[in-house]
């Protein structure tokens, strides 16, 4: 009889440790799944920012050529260069600042295409089409 449960004791204690395996397999999947989706919305938050910082660049330099050329230096390619770098450097600090908010807006936008942003609607249509 103290086989048996010396037997029993041992299979008892491998089926623990298989299942405390698999939980923690499960655990580092959804971990690995949450760090994937932080990072997708850190990646589109960046990408925005970057989209915004673009837009205002061109605007900058759209802006520029309405303003009559100077006398002091004259039309020259190094001004040229300097300027558009000007405006370059300067809209990605309006961008990171805030910007004119066409970065929050394409945000919105693309994540509601989230991975997690559909389970949540499909789950939700679901609660909503049971009677």
């Amino acid at each position: 009889m103290a086989d048996f449960l010396g037997g029993s004791e041992i299979a008892a204690r491998a089926e623990m440790m298989s299942m405390t395996n698999s939980l923690n397999q499960a655990e580092m999947a959804a971990k690995k799944a949450e760090m994937k989706e932080t990072s997708y919305i850190k990646q589109l938050q960046q990408v925005s920012r970057e989209f915004e910082s673009i837009f205002l660049s061109y605007m900058l330099k759209q802006m520029r050529k309405t303003v009559p050329d100077e006398t002091l230096f004259g039309k020259t390619v190094a001004k040229d260069i300097f300027y558009d770098m000007h405006d370059e450097a300067l809209s990605r600090e309006l961008a990171k600042a805030g910007g004119i908010g066409l970065a929050a807006i394409l945000y919105k936008q693309l994540s509601e295409n989230t991975p997690s942003n559909n389970d949540k609607k499909i789950e939700a249509d679901n609660n909503i089409t049971k009677p």
